[in-house]
Order: C-alpha cells, then sequence, then structure tokens
C-alpha cells in the first residue's frame, strides 16, 4: 500500500493482542518511531473528533520529532516495553506504563515512518482511517487474548471499553447489559473484529506470525529500514491463564460464532499455541 499523508501509519487490533509488543520491535528500524498509545481518551469523545485529532497529532509528533527528538507515549522507565503489564502479585497485573515524553536516539529523515499504535480507538474509527493512511492490525488468537484480558486491570476486563461512550456509545450500552462478564467478553471480541474486515489480507498479522519469524514479518509496515530479529517466545499458553477459564472462553466463542472466525478455526480455537 502506497502511504498516504506522508509517512503516518495506522496500528491498531484487539487489546492484548500483541500490538505493544509489535511498537517495541518497530522501533528496531531504521527512520522509524512507533508509539504506544499516546492519544488521550478526551480527544474521542466521537468519531468526527476522534479522526481530526489524529491528523493534528501526528501533526504535533512529527513536527517534535524532528525539532527535538522526543514525543508522547505510554513508557516505563523512559522506554516503550514490549509488555505494558508487570507480573502478577496477588490479584491482576497492573499497567507499568505511564504517559510521557520519550525521546529516540536516532536520526530521522523529514519523510520518516511514524507509526501511532491505539487499539479500540483505531478500531472504531477504521472505515475512514483506511483511506487516508496505511492501516496494519495485530490479532491473535482468541481465546488467548480474552485469557489474557482477565489477567489484567483494564476496562477491557470487564468486558467494555470506555471509548464506546463517545465512538460507539449505543454498542457500550448494549454491553453493559450483558449480565454474564465471559459472554460480555467475547461479544467485545466479535465486535473488535468486525471492522477488520475492511482490510486486506496483507494489512493483518497475527500475534503467531510475529512469534514465529521472530518479529521479522512487522517489515512489511516499514519497507527498506532494515529487519527484525529479535528472540520471542509466545505467550498463548501462559501459566496466568487458568486452563478452565480457558475451556469456558472456548465454547462461549464457539457458541457466539462471531467475526474472530474469518480469521482463526475452530480448531486453532481448541488448539491455541
Amino acid at each position: 500500500m502506497a502511504n498516504k499523508q506522508g509517512q503516518n501509519i495506522i496500528l491498531t487490533g484487539p487489546p492484548r493482542s500483541g500490538t505493544t509488543l509489535s511498537c517495541f520491535l518497530l522501533n528496531q528500524l531504521s527512520n522509524t518511531i512507533a508509539l504506544h498509545e499516546p492519544m488521550n481518551l478526551q480527544l474521542f469523545k466521537s468519531q468526527e473528533q476522534g479522526l481530526e485529532e489524529t491528523g493534528r497529532f501526528f501533526t504535533a509528533m512529527r513536527e517534535s520529532l524532528l525539532k527535538e527528538g522526543k514525543a508522547l507515549s505510554k513508557v516505563k522507565a523512559g522506554a516503550i516495553p514490549s509488555n505494558p503489564f508487570g507480573k502478577a502479585d496477588h490479584g491482576k497485573r497492573a499497567s507499568t506504563v505511564q504517559k510521557g515524553w520519550i525521546h529516540f536516539d536516532k536520526p530521522l529523515s523529514p519523510d520518516f515512518s511514524l507509526i501511532i499504535k491505539q487499539n479500540a480507538h483505531f478500531t472504531f474509527l477504521l472505515e475512514p482511517l483506511n483511506l487516508l493512511y496505511p492501516v496494519y492490525a495485530i490479532i491473535r488468537n482468541p481465546v488467548s487474548t480474552i485469557a489474557s484480558w482477565n489477567t489484567i486491570q483494564a476496562p477491557v476486563s470487564k468486558g467494555n471499553l470506555t471509548v464506546l461512550k463517545g465512538l460507539r456509545p449505543s454498542l457500550y450500552q448494549e454491553l453493559e447489559q450483558i449480565p454474564d462478564l465471559l459472554d460480555r467478553q467475547v461479544r467485545l471480541l466479535h465486535e473488535l473484529y468486525l471492522p477488520l474486515r475492511l482490510l486486506r489480507k496483507e494489512q493483518i498479522i497475527s500475534y503467531e506470525s510475529i512469534i514465529e519469524s521472530d518479529g521479522a514479518v512487522l517489515d512489511s509496515i516499514v519497507p527498506n529500514q532494515g529487519q527484525i530479529k529479535h528472540a520471542l517466545e509466545s505467550k498463548n499458553r501462559n501459566a496466568l491463564y487458568d486452563d478452565q477459564l480457558r475451556g469456558q472462553i472456548t465454547e462461549r466463542l464457539l457458541e457466539l460464532k462471531g467475526a474472530y472466525l474469518n480469521y482463526y478455526t475452530e480448531e486453532q480455537l481448541k488448539n491455541a499455541v
């Protein structure tokens, strides 16, 4: 896909699919910056505002990076981590990142590639964004995705997303009315996959392929800027994911037969690796 609006690139995907890991890896490429959830929730009070603010934010960050070598992002210890959540300690994992300015010590040409990653924010604006920017989505086995949701302290673990109040208020209310947590989570994942139908095959990259290639598959987002090679290990069978819960998640996913089945077979759901 030819880049539009300079070299500004949208990265999205369901939460806990490997999008933060992708930012970490993409920052290893030359002439490339990938920002992890740098935009404020208040910038997405409506679809129109979200679209306008995305364009403004790209412009502001490009200017800041070229002039001062810094940009806004969620960071840990002054860097973008591969995983924004810490280890479980007598409960669910807490976020270890905070939004702040991060300095990048690398040379950038005026047409450098700037990648901004936001999950639901961009997913529910996917149709207009796909007309304006190169868009890529990271997906992960749905069973492991929801299993991960249940190990973290975040709105998605409750089966809803705050950003939907502005972007899809009717969906937010509909999800709130689903009494069972797991049913709510499965429905939310279905809704997060629905917009991905707008994308071509080459715009969708699986977490599993990232792991298998040690990140090299992400080179396609920013070609000719080097090659990613970083030893990776799949977390689809993370010891934190309760086996009984995994079985329940699989059953509910297969009952709903949601949009995620366009990308993962029933067999893959039953044997997430």
